[in-house]
């Protein structure tokens, strides 16, 4: 007898086959973004740091004071420090003239904090060429100021074997980013 018509379906081969084309794409696709996370973790810590000095430029131009940043290097936190107004101000009596008044004094408070993603973690700070502005260990205060006349500071940041910086150039406020740790001889350079 003969057969007429065409086969409908596939053959348990061919199903296979086509299963185990699938996985190997999925199972490759997965692996690579294994492999890429480290590097878009950094970087999202990189730039988590860099809000934050911007914001702090940001608070320094809104109040006309300085704000520091103070990075924890060890515990991989920081946080912002804003000059705001003391409630109880020095006492002068109801009839004093403006100009005779007492200043305003100010405390610095924590706003702001943050930490770091796990896995990066900040290397150091570099607050000026010499040696010794180099902060490898505890804490590090960036100051900020409103008149463009701040601290020009380098951060390094690694993730297992990669690495990151960022550069806050104190006098525009412009923050570069690069793809590999950054020394204080490079911190007055302006390869922009």
């Amino acid at each position: 007898m003969r057969r007429t018509g065409r086969r409908l379906g596939f053959t348990l081969i061919e199903l296979v086959v086509v299963i185990l084309i699938l996985s190997l794409i999925a199972t490759l696709a997965i692996t690579r973004l294994d492999m890429m996370v480290p590097k878009y973790r950094l970087r999202g810590a990189v730039r988590q740091t860099a809000t934050a000095l911007q914001q702090a430029r940001s608070r320094a131009a809104a109040t006309g004071r300085d704000v520091y940043v103070r990075i924890y290097l060890s515990e991989g936190r920081y946080e912002l420090l804003v000059p705001i107004p003391k409630e109880e101000q020095g006492w002068a009596p109801p009839d004093t003239p403006a100009e005779l008044m007492p200043p305003t004094e100010y405390e610095f408070q924590t706003v702001f904090p943050g930490t770091l993603p796990s896995g990066p973690e900040f290397v150091n700070v570099i607050l000026g060429t010499e040696q010794d502005q180099t902060i490898t260990s505890g804490r590090a205060q960036i100051r900020v100021s409103p008149f463009g006349a701040g601290d020009h500071v380098i951060v390094n940041f690694r993730h297992d074997d990669r690495k990151a910086a960022l550069r806050l150039n104190g006098l525009t406020g412009l923050i570069s980013f690069y793809e590999e740790e950054k020394t204080a001889t490079e911190l007055l350079e302006d390869d922009e």
